[in-house]
């Protein structure tokens, strides 16, 4: 292990930000610092031309985090270099993430057409929804990491760091649906990036289309204005596993135009309505009519859909039910049809992009994420975590691990010590039996700041060492 305690030093931080030369554009000096951040960070913002903004003299708004001295990064020869991809269907935010990972450089940033709400920086153009415009943007953004792109005064990353940043270590971390786009990254600009692409982090990844809409559960709840309600329950029309899609039986689909919020539903009582009853305990609406905390298949199930501004995206099985159902007498203009849903899922859902990631990438190396409880799927058999594990399999990638080695977990918060049971299967070996959650999951005792920096601490352990031991040229 390579654990390195940081050693609180705020003056000399500000002494080397000074050093760097940096202007005060963005005031390229330390800020204040965020609950848990140590004095030896310095951050630097930089603003990145990119011709993803779709705007000529465009920028997109990064953040770095890097060790204030050489002394303090992970390696002798540098850092590492983890990028950060926000989850959801956001533009992304510059907070911190993966406090505890000092010893590497780490950068956040904004798609196009993002703000910051804390700082107010921003990045030029429009957000595309983690279309085509936000997968170049982050391709610019690893090239910027790898040395190759320059900020806006012309600076490479090295210019700006007080540490050699490490160009052939580079990883992203794809929180959630960060997960699919650091997918599609490696998948439709591998050619540029390999030989600086190490690794993929995919955190509780809803990697499929009916993941990602939350086809098999739980169900958000219809609350007032400023409460927020949630049934953590599955689907009960949840039939089997599969890859690229699992089976649910959406026969009793439906659709109500008269509401908006959920014109897309499964019609467990017959009644062509999305049937709601008031909760008094929380003044949510809530479709469990029998207040038994579970929907039974004589209950409603609302379908939830992504959005690119203009049409609703829902699952391409749920699309397919509604064209196989006969659902509209003409198709409404704001519902995406099956070939307009599949164009729209297959820049989205990782099991379509892993084969092209490592066509392009044959080298890269991955990890999944998963916790006993995940924070949106309720699946008991963590079905997005097998078809991760699945896709990785299936496009020969050469390693692909479930969750980290447990000396960096503990690594990343030593009070976990032996108190708690820490599972840790093989590489390329999938679980004994994916019903049993405890045998391969991270238990909820672990925050996700240290199973995140676990992670990227392991991944990127494992490409220094393996640099570390290839053989150097001998000169001719």
């Amino acid at each position: 292990m390579r654990a390195r305690l940081a050693l609180l030093s705020l003056l000399a931080s500000v002494v080397l930000a000074a050093c760097l030369g940096v202007n005060a554009t963005h005031a390229q000096r330390p800020k204040p610092l965020a609950p848990g951040q140590d004095a030896d960070i310095v951050t630097i913002d930089v603003d990145l031309p990119s011709d993803s903004t779709g705007t000529e003299g465009g920028s997109l708004a990064l953040r770095i985090l890097a060790p204030a001295s050489p002394d303090r990064a992970r390696y002798p020869e540098g850092a590492p270099v983890i990028i950060f991809v926000q989850g959801g269907d956001s533009p992304g935010s510059l907070r911190p993430a993966l406090l505890p990972a000092q010893d590497v450089v780490r950068i956040s940033f904004m798609f196009p057409g993002g703000v910051d709400p804390a700082s107010g920086r921003r990045s030029d153009g429009s957000y595309d929804h983690r279309g085509p415009r936000s997968i170049a943007a982050l391709r610019d953004v690893i090239l910027f990491a790898a040395g190759e792109r320059t900020d806006a005064s012309g600076r490479t990353i090295d210019d700006l760091l007080p540490v050699p940043a490490l160009h052939e270590n580079i990883g992203l971390l794809g929180a959630s649906n960060g997960g699919n786009i650091i997918a599609a990254v490696a998948a439709q600009h591998g050619d540029a990036l390999r030989g600086h692409l190490r690794y993929l982090i995919q955190w509780e990844s809803p990697v499929s289309s009916q993941m990602a809409t939350v086809d098999l559960g739980g169900v958000r709840l219809d609350c007032p204005a400023g409460k927020k309600g949630r049934l953590a329950v599955t689907n009960p029309r949840y039939q089997a596993y599969g890859f690229p899609a699992v089976t649910v039986d959406y026969s009793q689909i439906a659709y109500d135009p008269a509401d908006p919020r959920h014109p897309i539903f499964l019609d467990g009582n017959g009644d062509g309505r999305y049937t709601t009853v008031l909760d008094p305990a929380s003044g949510c609406r809530t479709p469990d009519l029998n207040g038994d905390g579970e929907l039974d298949l004589n209950e409603d199930w609302p379908l939830a859909a992504y959005t690119d501004g203009d049409q609703r995206f829902y699952s391409r099985p749920a699309t397919q039910a509604m064209a196989d159902a006969g659902l509209f007498p003409s198709w409404p203009a704001e519902i995406a049809t099956p070939e307009q849903a599949a164009a729209f899922w297959d820049l989205r859902e990782a099991v379509q992009l892993y084969d092209d990631a490592l066509a392009a990438i044959p080298a890269l190396e991955g990890m999944i994420l998963a916790s006993y409880t995940d924070h949106v799927q309720t699946a008991a058999d963590h079905p997005h975590i097998r078809q991760a594990f699945d896709g990785w399999r299936q496009a020969n990638a050469p390693y692909i691990k479930l969750n980290p080695d447990p000396a960096y977990l503990r690594q990343a918060d030593p009070d976990l010590g032996d108190r708690i049971h820490l599972p840790d299967l093989p590489p390329n070996a999938p679980p004994d039996d994916w019903s049993d959650p405890a045998a391969y999951a991270i238990p909820e005792e672990v925050s996700t700041d240290t199973l995140q920096t676990a992670a990227v601490w392991h991944m990127a352990d494992r490409i220094h060492d393996q640099d570390a031991a290839e053989p150097t040229p001998t000169p001719t």
